[in-house]
């Protein structure tokens, strides 16, 4: 495991978001395929207390209290149709921040300044997010320009690239 504050955090928000996900998966599956569980829920005539009763009988036994509370408001305010729409933001924010910095990886001709940095730095964080690792590396071949890959993605602006897709539109080969 990788010994750092940012992965001390994402460990702690994996230990109080899984139980979440988990009763808010368990509690939304019963909600859309037990009819009868449905037709109560959604039934304004029946006290909210009462449906989280019927809830008790579908969340997991190691749910937080904090979620029972939830699913409470939810039910107060009928709006326990939006489960599974919030199940699934969760599981976002969940995957998002729990899935360590992506690496962004910076290929110039020649070194870069600060300030040339923390230009691509912020023109990146508002393109892919703010949870981006960075690493600059210096590459001649290139001739100038940029090739930076973030993850999966590739955005070759060098020199080098620019020639290759002029030759390859000509035809011209290497």
């Amino acid at each position: 495991m990788e010994r750092t504050p940012e992965a001390y955090t994402r460990g702690i928000l994996a230990a109080v978001l899984e139980p979440w996900i988990e009763g808010l998966n368990k509690v939304g599956s019963a909600y859309q395929t037990d009819r009868t569980l449905r037709a109560q829920l959604d039934d304004a005539s029946v006290e909210p207390a009462a449906k989280l009763a019927l809830l008790d009988g579908v969340m997991p036994a190691q749910a937080p209290a904090e979620l029972r509370n939830f699913l409470g408001v939810l039910l107060i305010h009928n709006d326990f149709g939006f489960v599974d729409e919030i199940l699934a933001a969760l599981t976002r924010v969940f995957r998002a921040e729990t899935a360590g910095p992506l690496r962004a990886v910076i290929h110039s001709a020649v070194p870069l300044s600060n300030e040339e940095k923390e230009r691509i730095r912020n023109h990146l964080v508002a393109q892919f997010g703010a949870n981006l690792e960075f690493l600059y590396q210096t590459d001649p071949d290139i001739l100038g320009g940029l090739v930076v890959r973030v993850g999966d993605k590739l955005i070759d602006g060098s020199v080098r690239g620019r020639l290759d897709a002029l030759r390859n539109s000509l035809g011209v080969r290497a």
